[in-house]
């Protein structure tokens, strides 16, 4: 959902971090505007928390009950992209349809008289994987499948909905530590989505939609998709959660990445986590198929197939283990994903 904490001076386009108040280079006041703003006349915008695929999303709260939630706002002086907007607007209808436990809620949205348009989402306490994985280096598989199975049933309701999500990615899946389940898991950023039979394009041709590192095959070529291709983004983000390191982390260029989802396996995840089992490799290389019709099918026959999977898991207390019954110059391409050591044996 919400990039590093880092921006961009507006004037000069200085690298900065996202809370900084004034320009280092240019010297330009970078006090956000937006702060104390009033929206949509029921709610008012606190602290920004970063940047999503389309907009700023700030802290905020609605006036009436004091409830605490996040807002999306797209102003006018955003809109750089024909298409903004109508991609924004397209986020807050798709989300309105949406009510898994594991999809961010949307409680409102609108345009402002100034022409900003705004989202206003369930604030979610969790921690996007982007973070996670930072912080606790790659995760143990069985961790990264209970993960996966929260994850899967949020697409399942999307996908059930001809709804496809087109942009997942460690930054848009958030984990909630609650009291009950560990690593509670939350999708967001339907930005990119896209309504299967919907007769509006949001996409120039032959352009892609998403984050190359991601994205499968057959979007990569430009051929049509559906629910099939969140299924290989899953596999991919299964495989970086357990391994430590994307899949095709030799790639050091665009090019390079598509080639490489196009034509190329994966080093085999037991060559880098020996002791992953077996059906789990099973899962993963099923999800990476070049080919989507040698896949699963849909979502919701991948959440069968994690449910089964962990059903013969204990269910033990602590992250994750709660089993739920509902810049350098190689670096820069692959900058967003995290490069982290093995855990210790």
């Amino acid at each position: 959902m919400l990039a590093a904490v880092v921006s961009h001076c507006r004037t000069c386009d200085e690298l900065l971090e996202d809370d900084a108040r004034f320009c280092g280079m240019c010297g330009a006041n970078l006090v956000d505007g937006n702060f104390g703003r009033s929206v949509g006349g029921r709610y008012v915008v606190y602290q920004k928390i970063g940047t999503g695929t389309l907009g700023t999303v700030y802290r905020g709260e609605q006036r009436s009950n004091g409830r605490k939630v996040a807002i999306k706002l797209l102003t006018a002086s955003d809109h750089h992209d024909p298409q903004a907007a109508a991609r924004f607007e397209r986020e807050a209808a798709v989300l309105m349809h949406l009510r898994s436990p594991h999809t961010v809620s949307i409680f409102d949205s609108g345009r402002e008289p100034d022409g900003t348009l705004f989202i206003v989402m369930e604030l979610s306490p969790g921690r996007s994987l982007a973070h996670v994985l930072r912080r606790d280096g790659r995760l143990p598989w069985q961790r990264v499948m209970r993960i996966m199975l929260g994850l899967a049933e949020s697409l399942a309701e999307a996908h059930a909905a001809n709804i496809i999500h087109r942009d997942l990615t460690p930054k848009n899946i958030l984990v909630e530590e609650r009291a009950t389940t560990q690593d509670f898991v939350k999708v967001s950023d339907f930005g990119l989505a896209k309504v299967i039979g919907a007769n509006v394009r949001l996409s120039p041709v032959g352009q892609t939609v998403g984050a190359v590192e991601f994205a499968s095959p057959e979007s990569l070529m430009h051929r049509e998709v559906d629910g099939r291709s969140d299924l290989y983004a899953v596999g991919v983000l299964a495989y970086l959660l357990i391994a430590g390191v994307h899949p095709f982390a030799h790639a050091r260029s665009y090019g390079d990445m598509v080639a490489a989802h196009v034509q190329q396996s994966p080093a085999p995840l037991t060559s880098l986590v020996p002791d992953v089992a077996g059906d789990v490799v099973a899962l993963l290389d099923t999800l990476m198929q070049k080919d989507p019709a040698r896949r699963y099918p849909d979502a919701s026959t991948l959440v069968a197939q994690l449910r089964l999977l962990l059903s013969g898991l204990p269910s033990e207390q602590g992250p994750g283990m709660t089993v739920r019954t509902d810049e350098g110059e190689e670096d820069t391409f692959l900058s967003d994903i995290p490069s982290v050591p093995p855990r210790a044996k």
